[in-house]
């Protein structure tokens, strides 16, 4: 896993200021049409990732507003699949974890000491902030599998292959946690320093957010597969492969 390279590759190409222009204007247009412009996002990345033969990133596709269709019909069901399931998980993460949280601060937070009260805070605070990434890491063990078969599928119903998932999960959960802790970190740095930059290179910072999570997924899953994992079938809509019809005798 090259964790860096997941952020720096973004740069390798001749036009990543205008890549991160357009990348950063479909994350500030969720403010005005919600997962739209990250629909269209996933979808030029998924392009970038999966679409093509060339690897290199000197060669990564520039974001070009006349593939907005396509864009937003390779970005639909991953979206879709990624929506459902972290909502799903998160409600259930949720449950678990926060209500009790909740319910130990109420108990242990009546008492009338102001030095023992702030002790006690300091305290919640490094329990939840260390929950929080047990939150995050827990749905990235299952969105992450699911993600990819959506991606690669492009289908909603076939993503939640639970044997799959379970399988990908078993190879490479380890993995997967480094990376959540990784992208944790790189997501605070680069939102600091988009928001240093009169805030509005926030929306770049998270563009450059979802470029990195997008590179180590597909570092994930070439890593999975060289461990033995079954491969995804690819939909013919990212090789642009066409079924030829039977012929009439």
């Amino acid at each position: 896993m090259n964790y860096i390279a997941s952020i720096t590759d973004f740069f390798k190409s001749p036009k990543w200021v205008m890549n991160l222009l357009f990348a950063g204007l479909c994350v500030l247009s969720t403010m005005i049409i919600p997962v739209l412009g990250l629909i269209v996002l996933a979808g030029w990345l998924i392009t970038g990732f999966w679409a093509r033969q060339d690897d290199r990133f000197e060669t990564f596709p520039d974001f070009d507003l006349n593939q907005f269709s396509t864009y937003l019909q390779r970005g639909v069901w991953p979206c879709l699949v990624l929506i459902v399931a972290g909502l799903a998980i998160g409600f259930v993460m949720w449950i678990v974890i926060m209500i009790p949280m909740f319910l130990l601060t109420m108990v242990l937070g009546g008492g009338g000491d102001s030095a023992a009260s702030s002790i006690l805070g300091a305290l919640l605070g490094l329990i939840s902030m260390g929950l929080y990434f047990v939150m995050f890491a827990v749905i990235n063990l299952v969105i992450i599998p699911l993600g990819l078969r959506a991606t690669l599928m492009q289908d909603f119903a076939t993503a939640f292959n639970l044997d799959w998932v379970k399988r990908f999960v078993i190879l490479m959960w380890k993995e997967i946690l480094i990376s959540s802790l990784f992208m944790m970190a790189a997501s605070m740095v680069l939102m600091f320093g988009g928001m240093i930059a009169l805030c509005v290179g926030m929306f770049a910072g998270l563009a450059l957010v979802y470029f990195a999570w997008a590179h180590l997924t597909k570092q994930l899953y070439l890593l999975f597969l060289s461990r033995g994992g079954d491969p995804i079938p690819v939909s013919p809509k990212l090789t642009g492969a066409t079924t030829t019809p039977p012929q009439l005798g």
